[in-house]
C-alpha cells in the first residue's frame, strides 16, 4: 500500500469520527431521557418547581426503563448469539429491538401514571413509546432513519409545548438546529439518505405533536 493510500485511508477515518460522535450524542433511545431531564430542569414550567427528591425520582425510572433497560437487552442479545448467527435478519433484527424498546416505554409509562407523576413527564414516555410503535411499522415497508424519527418526535414535543410556553422558542430553535447536525452526521455515514433521514423527522413530528397535544 503506497503512503498516499495510507493517508487517504487515515484521513477517510477521521472525518467520521465527528458523525460518529453527533451518531451517539443524539441517540434516538437517549431522546425520552434527556427531553424529561430538560423539562425538569430547563424547561421553566411549573415541574421545575417540583422538590429536587421527586425529580431524581423520576429521572432514575425514565433513565432505567428508557435507556438502560433496552440497553441491556440488546447487549445481552448480542453476547448470546456472539458465537453463531443471529436468529434474525439485519431488518428484522432491528424491528425486534424497536418493539422491545416500545414495550419498556410502556412499562415506564404504567409506572409513572401509577405514581401520580406529573401528566407532562407522562406523555413524553408515551410519545416515545408511540413514536416507535408507529416507526416499527414503517420500518417494515420503507427504509427510514430512526435517528430522523427521534429529532422530529424531540421537535414535535417542543413544538407543542411552545403553543402554552412561548419562552421556550430558543430552545426550539435550538432543537432545529441540533436536527440538521444529526442529519449532517448520519448522511456523511452514508447510513441513509437525505430522503430517508428527513422522512424520519417529519414522520417524528407529526406523530410526537399530534399525540403530544391530543393527550
Amino acid at each position: 500500500m503506497t503512503v498516499f493510500a495510507k493517508i487517504t485511508i487515515k484521513e477517510f477515518r477521521y472525518s467520521r469520527v465527528l458523525p460518529n460522535v453527533l451518531s451517539t450524542v443524539f441517540h434516538p433511545l437517549l431522546m425520552p431521557a434527556v427531553g424529561t431531564l430538560f423539562i425538569l430542569f430547563g424547561s421553566g414550567l411549573y415541574i421545575t418547581l417540583l422538590p429536587v427528591h421527586a425529580k431524581e425520582m423520576i429521572l432514575w425510572i425514565v433513565g432505567s426503563c428508557t435507556v438502560a433497560m433496552p440497553v441491556l437487552s440488546v447487549f445481552l442479545y448480542r453476547v448470546y448469539y456472539s458465537d453463531g448467527a443471529p436468529p434474525f435478519s439485519k431488518r428484522r433484527e432491528r424491528l425486534f429491538t424497536m418493539l422491545l424498546t416500545a414495550i419498556f416505554y410502556y412499562f415506564a409509562w404504567q409506572v409513572l401514571h401509577v405514581m401520580h407523576t406529573p401528566a407532562i413527564i407522562q406523555r413524553v414516555v408515551l410519545v416515545a413509546m408511540i413514536t416507535v410503535c408507529v416507526s416499527s411499522v414503517v420500518s417494515c415497508f420503507r427504509n427510514i432513519s430512526i435517528h430522523g424519527v427521534g429529532a422530529g418526535g424531540v421537535i414535535g414535543i417542543m413544538a407543542a409545548l411552545c403553543t402554552v410556553s412561548l419562552p421556550l422558542l430558543p430552545a426550539f430553535t435550538g432543537v432545529i438546529l441540533l436536527s440538521g447536525v444529526v442529519g449532517y452526521a448520519r448522511i456523511r455515514l452514508n447510513t441513509h439518505t437525505p430522503a430517508q433521514y428527513y422522512a424520519g423527522v417529519l414522520l417524528g413530528f407529526a406523530v410526537a405533536f399530534g399525540t403530544f397535544s391530543l393527550f
